[in-house]
């Protein structure tokens, strides 16, 4: 990709050129794996340009030996590899009522791909931490200016290091047994599992371990959840950890379908873990059965799932799925309203017409 959205895969749903955000339409969520050019993107600056061979990666603060780490070198690191799910924090937000701020995803901004690069906690370990480490700082190179912000900033986001020393939580320059593309982060990415994906800073430009908490627009100011009347004079709740979710990849929102046997399907995940039940109710909530899941191939990875409709009956129904965890997290008929929108996990509904066999 030459420049944001000069390659964009036209299967995706473009909600902005510059910055470069795209959607995944529902009934493309229907594998387990989704491929480079079909996962969602979301960017909040212009795609940097960055030429690996120059490139190298500082590691600064609060550590016993600075590193300054090039392409090659980090590749020749012990490899790690994690099957994760990333989701941005602003995805299902476009139902949301009243409305809120920001960009109207529908339900595609999400996806699991294969990722595999150098886990963090081994390139911090190498650094030496000191006793005063708090947290860590992940900064990228993409930059711009923000409304509600002062001046250009580069995107950045912090760890605490209970986060940043686990070893999933990686250091990635492949997906899904590629080089990073452009617009997912090329030449190196974070990759957060558990956590939804404005975490997974891209284009990484530095680390730095502080001994302080980081303040910052986008983490402090923007993914935060603020409740109505907030009248900013308290710091209000980062966005963090996944929530337990399912979504229905088919059929598809007013859909017409031939009564009879009608298959449901579609994805389910938590920060959590895997999940334990996804329930399908096809009369307004009364009842609910459960339908078959996909055995977890990873503790950060969706499922999918499917269920069999006996549709015996032609007319106009809303097809409901509801996600249960294994730490036992359901799904709520509505989520708690917030400003942007974020962790949006309410009950997926699509409304679907039956119509008669010919």
């Amino acid at each position: 990709m030459t420049a944001d959205g000069d390659c964009i895969n036209p299967e995706l749903t473009t909600l902005s050129r510059t910055p470069l955000v795209a959607g995944v339409p529902l009934n493309l969520l229907n594998t387990e794996v989704m491929s480079n050019d079909r996962f969602y993107v979301r960017n909040h600056f212009p795609i940097p340009k960055v030429d690996a061979a120059n490139w190298s990666l500082p590691v600064s603060g609060e550590v016993d030996t600075p590193l300054n780490i090039s392409y090659q070198d980090l590749k020749e690191l012990p490899r790690h590899e994690v099957l994760a799910l990333l989701e941005c924090a602003g995805n299902s937000r476009a139902g949301i009522q009243p409305p809120i701020e920001g960009l109207l995803w529908d339900h595609g901004g999400v996806g699991t791909a294969g990722w595999a690069g150098v886990s963090l906690c081994t390139v911090l370990e190498r650094a030496g931490l000191r006793s005063t480490a708090k947290e860590v700082l992940i900064e990228g190179c993409d930059e711009g200016e923000e409304r509600g912000a002062s001046g250009k900033l580069n995107y950045a986001m912090s760890l605490p290091m209970e986060k940043a020393l686990h070893p999933d939580t990686l250091l990635a320059y492949e997906m899904n047994g590629e080089p990073l593309p452009g617009e997912h982060g090329f030449p190196l990415r974070a990759v957060v599992p558990g956590w939804f994906g404005m975490t997974s800073v891209k284009w990484i430009k530095s680390i730095q371990v502080l001994d302080h908490a980081f303040v910052g627009y986008h983490q402090t100011s923007y993914y935060v959840f603020v409740p109505e009347g907030a009248t900013g004079d308290r710091p209000n709740e980062r966005v963090t950890s996944l929530r337990v979710k399912s979504l229905i990849s088919h059929p598809v929102r007013g859909q017409y379908v031939t009564a009879g046997r009608v298959t449901i399907e579609g994805m389910a995940w938590s920060g959590n873990g895997p999940i334990d039940k996804v329930e399908i109710s096809t009369d307004d909530g009364k009842s609910w059965q459960e339908a078959q899941i996909s055995p977890s191939p990873s503790p950060y990875a969706w499922q999918p799932w499917k269920y069999t409709w006996e549709a015996n009956s032609p007319g106009n129904y809303l097809v409901r799925s509801r996600a249960t965890d294994l730490k036992g997290d359901t799904q709520p008929v509505q989520t708690l309203w917030n400003f942007r929108g974020f962790a949006n996990n309410a009950i997926h509904v699509v409304p679907v017409i039956v119509q008669p066999m010919p």
